[in-house]
């Protein structure tokens, strides 16, 4: 028995499981909750929490170790000890992802902060019931009506039946295109019928080629060019799947992790000069964390988290 599934066994059933020598994971009891951010509902559980500074062997893990394994208890001990030291030394470099627990890490100010893993749920109560997400109903509003749009076209109808001069016809699609892109519905309305009324009017008045070279003459129209400020930011928490010194190495895993669906990135060149290649990117570090237990279990179990300042 490995001394992480030690602690999420004990944790079922007790309130406070001490590691020795490194710190206790603490569990408190909470209700159904909804987080709105992620729009998930979780059920009842007892969330852990950590203390660095309570790390005096109570026995409870040494002995069930020393059970489960047929050991004796000191050799129990020296199994726990040997682990501690390995998770101090992966902490100095790295986070400390506990699987079922959460994750560890050091702050600014040499610090752990413990992120406990949301979907494991150790209330014995609520087992078996997964989280479940609501999807919030998105209002889609329109920027016209359908009585707009019927005036418009019985216009565009009755326009047409009295064979309006084939230069007007470019105008007056000239000047819907323009209103399509900057109308709102009420406002679209009233500017359609206004140039409705006066190309009738300029109709019976028989000026049309006055109308033609005084307002619709618009010579060479020069092409709209708009510029976008993109501001592209890379993701800050990348799961990389691997590092290569070869790039044709590089790029056959971006492309089979492209074809398995995943949302490779190529990271810049690391200290060491090799090319990593990420599964995926992230901005939220807990996002990452769920995603990283993942891709352990089901595509690389020594896939880790790189953080891009």
């Amino acid at each position: 028995m490995q001394l992480a599934q030690a602690i999420n066994v004990l944790l079922y059933t007790n309130d406070c499981v001490t590691v020795p020598g490194f710190g206790s994971f603490i569990v408190n009891k909470f209700s159904s909750v909804y987080d709105e951010n992620k729009g998930k509902f979780y059920p009842p559980s007892r969330r852990i929490s950590f203390n660095s500074k309570i790390k005096n062997n109570d026995g409870l893990i040494a002995n069930l170790i020393s059970n489960k394994l047929g050991i004796e208890y000191k050799d129990a001990l020296k199994k726990i000890h040997s682990q501690v030291i390995s998770w101090k030394k992966k902490l100095n470099n790295e986070p400390l992802v506990i699987k079922n627990i959460g994750e560890l890490s050091y702050n600014n100010d040499e610090n752990i902060v413990f992120n406990p893993d949301l979907e494991s749920n150790h209330f014995l109560g609520s087992f078996g019931l997964p989280s479940i997400y609501h999807k919030k109903n998105l209002k889609i509003v329109s920027t016209y009506n359908d009585s707009t749009l019927k005036k418009y076209n019985d216009l565009k109808l009755k326009s047409s039946n009295r064979k309006v001069p084939e230069f007007f016809k470019y105008a007056a699609a000239f000047v819907v295109i323009i209103a399509s892109t900057i109308f709102l519905s009420n406002e679209y309305e009233e500017y359609s019928f206004q140039q409705k009324l006066i190309v009738e009017k300029e109709n019976r008045q028989k000026t049309i080629q006055r109308v033609e070279s005084a307002i619709f003459d618009f010579g060479s129209i020069p092409a709209i060019k708009l510029e976008l400020e993109v501001e592209v930011r890379l993701k800050k928490y990348h799961i990389v799947a691997g590092a290569f010194g070869v790039k044709a190495n590089a790029d056959n895993l971006f492309k089979n992790l492209k074809l398995k669906g995943y949302n490779p990135t190529k990271l810049p060149l690391n200290e060491k000069g090799l090319l990593p290649i990420s599964f995926d990117s992230f901005s939220n570090r807990k996002d990452a964390v769920i995603a990283l237990r993942k891709l352990q279990e089901n595509e690389n179990k020594d896939a880790w988290i790189f953080i891009l300042e």
